[in-house]
């Protein structure tokens, strides 16, 4: 079995659910809360390890604290081999996250121990061990970074998930195998609001594969020879949290095992389509059973 390295964000989510959102000023009563760990690096390594298809590592950072020795246990249960730094001044990063009754959500991250994530915290035996590394933006730009030079020179995959958004200097590009953007962040990386435009001006920049995530438009892949789309399996919507992340775990999961990126396009809508007929995030991505089946 393939090696899939990520290396990011781990938070403890906490989720409100409401009607609808409140206005600027406004006190509103929540209908249930629940408690459970997240982040962006955690979704992800939940989802590639949960597919069953590859050998799920993962770099993150953790307070000193029940949060974090919480998340410990959960990535162990589902099977993520877990390289956790113990942060001792800092609390573990959590969120807090509204969920109203449309599935949409409104999410405010504190950083914790993500921030703390620094270059020298990286083993790069993992890196070396590693066929996929996987990156996203909840830790520090200058440890994503090293992590583009270090895997650059030893000739690995990486995927890099750009969320949120924030800048990244050009250089880098040459450096991405799968570059996977929602709507808004290529737009924001590419400085204009045409997808097929934007598409254009990141590959010309050196990115080799560009995958955007349109929601319930379905997902668009495209480099210099191939272009895919792969529309939306339907289903009511609950809850978003964690879709885009299931898509991104079960998508290079795929890929490490050996599907077609159309494939694993697919695979990866479907997985995403399940997450959000469910309430929470990690607790959400499914089995492996229930999407290659």
């Amino acid at each position: 079995m393939k090696n899939v390295l990520i290396i990011g964000s781990l938070n403890m989510d906490y989720t409100v659910y409401v009607n609808d959102f409140p206005l600027q000023g406004e006190t509103i009563y929540g209908k249930s809360r629940y408690i459970q760990p997240g982040g962006k690096g955690e979704n992800q390594a939940v989802a590639v390890a949960k597919s069953k298809k590859v050998n799920c590592h993962m770099i993150g950072a953790v307070g000193n604290d029940i949060d974090g020795k919480q998340i410990q246990e959960v990535l162990n249960s589902y099977g993520v081999i877990s390289h956790l730094l113990i942060k001792e001044n800092t609390e573990t990063g959590n969120a807090t996250i509204t969920v109203s009754d449309k599935g949409e959500n409104e999410i405010v991250i504190i950083s914790g121990a993500n921030g703390e994530l620094l270059p020298k915290d990286i083993d790069i035996e993992l890196i070396k061990n590693a066929d996929y590394i996987v990156l996203q933006n909840e830790i520090p730009s200058i440890t994503n970074e090293f992590i583009f030079e270090k895997a650059h020179e030893l000739n690995k995959i990486i995927v890099y998930n750009p969320a949120p958004y924030r800048e990244l200097d050009e250089k880098y590009f040459k450096y991405i195998t799968y570059f996977i953007p929602n709507e808004v962040e290529l737009m924001k990386y590419s400085n204009t609001s045409d997808i097929n435009k934007g598409i254009e001006y990141l590959i010309n920049k050196g990115i080799k594969n560009v995958l955007v995530t349109l929601g319930t438009k379905g997902s668009l892949f495209v480099n210099k020879n191939e272009r895919f789309e792969v529309p939306c399996y339907k289903v009511e919507a609950i809850d978003t949290v964690a879709a885009g992340d299931t898509y991104v775990g079960y998508f290079v999961s795929s890929l490490a095992a050996s599907y077609s990126i159309l494939e694993s396009m697919d695979i990866a809508s479907k997985a995403s389509s399940i997450t959000v007929s469910r309430k929470g995030s990690v607790i959400s991505i499914p089995n492996g059973e229930e999407v290659y089946e």
